[in-house]
């Protein structure tokens, strides 16, 4: 993964870590999307990209985020415009829930600020939820 990618990851993975949705939003592309549980959500603007952030900040503080680290799975050059990367997610609690370890795809695009999330794939992180409500 080039430097400039992982800088924008450390800059995405520390607003998590302070959880500041709007830092978050902010880093995503308009338009962008989520897909996510089997469904697509696509944002034409930073208000919903922000409340989407914002609610699972919410969730995070719920349950006692203490923070969260991230480790590049896999990476694709797409030229200077595109890049994808997959990153192993760690989120670590304040109580004694155990750390939740999911898997997220990034596409990202160039834009006249740097780098943005233009598609967000949450591909197992869904499930670690589902077990949060089963419990």
């Amino acid at each position: 993964m080039p430097q400039e990618i992982r800088a924008f990851f450390d800059q995405y993975r520390d607003a998590f870590n302070r959880l500041d949705a709007g830092a978050i939003a902010a880093l995503y592309s308009k338009p962008s999307g989520i897909a996510q549980d089997g469904t697509y959500t696509h944002w034409n603007e930073y208000e919903p990209i922000w409340k989407n952030m914002e609610a699972l900040c919410q969730v995070y503080r719920d349950k006692g985020f203490e923070s969260a680290q991230f480790v590049p799975n896999a990476f694709i050059d797409q030229g200077s415009q595109y890049a994808i990367a997959d990153l192993n997610w760690t989120i670590d609690w304040s109580g004694p829930d155990e750390p939740w370890h999911f898997k997220t795809t990034y596409n990202l695009v160039r834009t006249a600020k740097g780098w943005r999330v233009l598609l967000c794939t949450a591909y197992t992180e869904g499930e670690l939820h589902s077990k949060k409500s089963d419990a």
